[in-house]
């Protein structure tokens, strides 16, 4: 079935507008740069040229008009009541009348007499055509443009009718002159300044091509190592912030992209050592299961502890993905009653938990987070301090900052180790890895349990042997301070 013609007319339009919408959207800065001052300088030379030919033209035909007010005068001056006096009014005129005709008509009772300048008649034989612009510029097929001006006058009984016309043919080859040296200067000053600004457009656009290319080589790089970076061109400014500013984000991504890598190969370790035990007994049982029924509950026992610790490791991993895009809900509450509450909780077997700190302490955060990120340190405390230790929390308060330190008397963090002791899935001793109970995410979920309080988590030696812990948090006004103000 053949289409209607509107419809083939109209997918014919769509077709057509493609390949230009494909073409603007490919259009360079350059180019783009190039094409406005075309456009720009197009605009300027037309609109120079018709200002400049209209006041010229203007001002030569006003001197036609003086010229020819001048000539009216002196005309009557030289014309009596008989005739006028062509001598007299050649010789009386400073203007040039050797261009100029002229036709003066007497009436009176007796009749009328025509006089004609020299060359008048053969100018009148054919009719003149009047411009259409003005009624004063008449045109003569053989001669060209006249400007036409009459007066009458009577004297006695004699009426004088005066006309005289004078050649705009100078003007008029001026006029064409001035429009072709326009046009001359119009065309060339088109050319090189195409050229000219082609040279500057691509000089401008260079920075941004190189830009370009770089990020281009970046991304088709097949060996990347995160730590590639763009040029950074001095000129211009705007070229060299967003460089700057592009640098910053590509960093930062860097940043991700190795902490992600960093995160699966690690989760991927955590996870691969129980799903290695727990498959092993479970083969164990297979085999041997009915031969040594003796085996089967302790590799049941393993199986529960590896598949408990997974569930530990997926459960603390969710928490970390759910606190990329969390906020909390920060209010004033009591420091110093909720550490209280927290370190007589604390179970009496193994290290024992002492406080110390100011009462009536105000902090502005969450004090469920604050609760867990204090649990987590005095957790992390216990698995590497000896057993007869004791693990101080100490609270302070100091200008617009409250101070929660856990203090114990361990092993410590290696000084070059202190700056990674807040990463994902890092231990300090490998060696003791297996040993010490845990996942290597309850520094990690701490720390960043901290960030959404708005406060900070350090780590620092303590002497003469172990680690301490700050987590410094926003200090509020005290609630009965609050209470006042709301009254």
């Amino acid at each position: 079935m053949s289409q209607a013609p509107e419809t083939q007319a109209a997918e014919t339009t769509a077709q057509a507008r493609k390949p230009r919408r494909k073409r603007n959207r490919q259009r360079t800065s350059a180019s783009r740069m190039t094409w406005t001052y075309i456009w720009l300088l197009a605009v300027i030379m037309v609109v120079t040229s018709f200002a400049t030919i209209g006041l010229v033209g203007y001002h030569l035909i006003r001197s036609k008009r003086d010229d020819s007010i001048l000539m009216m005068s002196t005309l009557k001056s030289a014309t009596s009541t008989n005739e006028p006096d062509w001598q007299k009014w050649h010789n009386s005129t400073p203007a040039n009348t050797r261009r100029a005709f002229v036709k003066v008509t007497m009436t009176d009772d007796a009749g009328e007499e025509t006089y004609f300048s020299r060359g008048t008649q053969h100018f009148l034989k054919n009719d003149l055509d009047e411009w259409p612009l003005s009624s004063h510029v008449q045109y003569e097929p053989d001669q060209g443009l006249y400007y036409h001006s009459e007066a009458t006058e009577r004297r006695g009984t004699v009426t004088i009718h005066y006309q005289i016309w004078q050649s705009l043919n100078p003007m008029v080859n001026l006029l064409r002159l001035l429009v072709t040296t326009i046009l001359g200067i119009t065309l060339i000053g088109l050319v090189l300044g195409i050229w000219l600004i082609g040279l500057l457009a691509r000089r401008l656009n260079q920075p941004l091509v190189q830009l370009t290319e770089a990020a281009n080589s970046i991304v088709s790089a097949k060996d990347v190592t995160y730590h590639e970076t763009l040029p950074v061109p001095d000129n211009p400014v705007e070229v060299h912030a967003l460089s700057i500013e592009f640098n910053r984000l590509l960093n930062s991504l860097n940043r991700q992209v190795i902490r992600d890598h960093q995160f699966v190969s690690d989760a991927s370790h955590e996870l691969r050592t129980p799903l290695t035990a727990i498959r092993g007994h479970l083969s164990l049982i297979r085999r041997h299961g009915e031969a040594h029924p003796e085996l089967v509950p302790q590799s049941l026992e393993v199986i529960d502890t590896e598949s408990l610790r997974m569930q530990h490791l997926i459960e603390s991993l969710l928490q970390l993905s759910r606190m990329d895009h969390a906020t909390l809900a920060l209010a004033l509450f009591d420091v110093t009653r909720l550490m209280q509450g927290l370190v007589a909780a604390q179970p009496p077997a193994g290290q024992r938990v002492t406080f110390q700190g100011a009462l009536g302490v105000i902090a502005y955060a969450n004090a469920d987070t604050v609760e867990q990120i204090v649990s987590a340190l005095i957790s992390n405390a216990r698995k590497y301090s000896p057993e007869d230790s004791t693990i101080e929390v100490l609270l302070q308060e100091s200008g617009q900052h409250v101070f929660i330190t856990v203090t114990d008397t361990g092993e410590g963090v290696p000084e070059a180790e202190k700056k990674r002791i807040f990463d994902r899935f890092y231990r300090v001793d490998a060696a003791r890895s297996k040993e010490v109970a845990g996942t290597g995410l309850g520094l990690a979920i701490a720390n960043r349990m901290t960030a959404l309080n708005h406060g900070q988590l350090t780590v620092s030696d303590n002497q003469p042997r172990g680690s301490r812990f700050t987590l410094t948090l926003p200090a509020g006004k005290p609630l009965s301070e609050k209470n006042s103000d709301n009254i």
